[in-house]
């Protein structure tokens, strides 16, 4: 096993803000803020990652920082909802083009692409705490990514939560098709407005009559987001 470092750019120009008001179900007439933000944000921040390659599987952590903690917490406490849920979805955004770079890099690496993205859970602490601890272990010192705020890996785990809160771990067995790459259990999952969403799946809760109101609850499921608290 071996862990590398990298640091990845997202390009404003790589969010289409028409798909990204329609996704998020914000209004038309918000779209001059969209783009003022995710111009900044993009401009600000860049993504740190890390990946562990094993023998049948790859082990990726992203994040987008402390830094974006604290400017999401000052949005938050001055109770500008609008645009704290906008921050909010583009660390979303962020990520999942984080998730794309990083696809690209293990093939590079390694002539396989990942497979199917396993998202790591409260259920499996232990491998959660491991995988950081080397990533941790590996980083320690390195003086590689001079556009890093500290040469150090810091992503840790507290109170079953994952700090910098806009991190994410997951694993990825190889796979030779890079079809199978992404995330295919949304059904298992509550949040809406991810990316990696089935269409298909949408469509099928309203054939079987289900009441939801996806704007409603996309907005619910980000300002709850904002506050610390998960919507059922």
């Amino acid at each position: 096993m071996k862990c590398k470092k990298y640091t990845y750019s997202i390009e404003q120009n790589m969010i289409t803000i028409e798909k990204f008001i329609k996704r998020y179900h914000f209004n038309t007439e918000d779209r001059d803020l969209l783009s003022a933000t995710g111009k900044f944000l993009a401009e600000l921040n860049q993504v740190e990652a890390g990946i562990a390659y094993f023998d049948d599987k790859v082990v990726c952590v992203a994040t987008l920082g402390e830094r974006y903690d604290r400017l999401f917490d000052v949005v938050a406490d001055s109770k500008h909802l609008l645009l704290a849920y906008s921050m909010e979805c583009f660390a979303m955004e962020f990520l999942s083009r984080t998730y794309e770079k990083m696809n690209e890099t293990v093939y590079e690496e390694t002539g396989k692409w990942m497979g199917e993205y396993h998202f790591l859970g409260d259920d499996e602490l232990e491998d959660i705490e491991t995988y950081l601890k080397e990533f941790s272990s590996a980083f320690s010192g390195d003086k590689t990514s001079k556009d890093s705020d500290d040469d150090s890996f810091n992503i840790t785990w507290k109170n079953g939560m994952i700090n910098p809160l806009k991190s994410v771990i997951f694993t990825a067995d190889y796979s030779k098709k890079r079809s199978e790459s992404g995330c295919h259990n949304c059904e298992q999952c509550s949040n809406l407005t991810c990316s990696f969403r089935n269409i298909v799946q949408r469509k099928e809760r309203k054939q079987n009559d289900y009441s939801i109101n996806e704007k409603n609850a996309a907005y619910s499921y980000g300002i709850a987001q904002i506050f610390g608290k998960h919507s059922d």
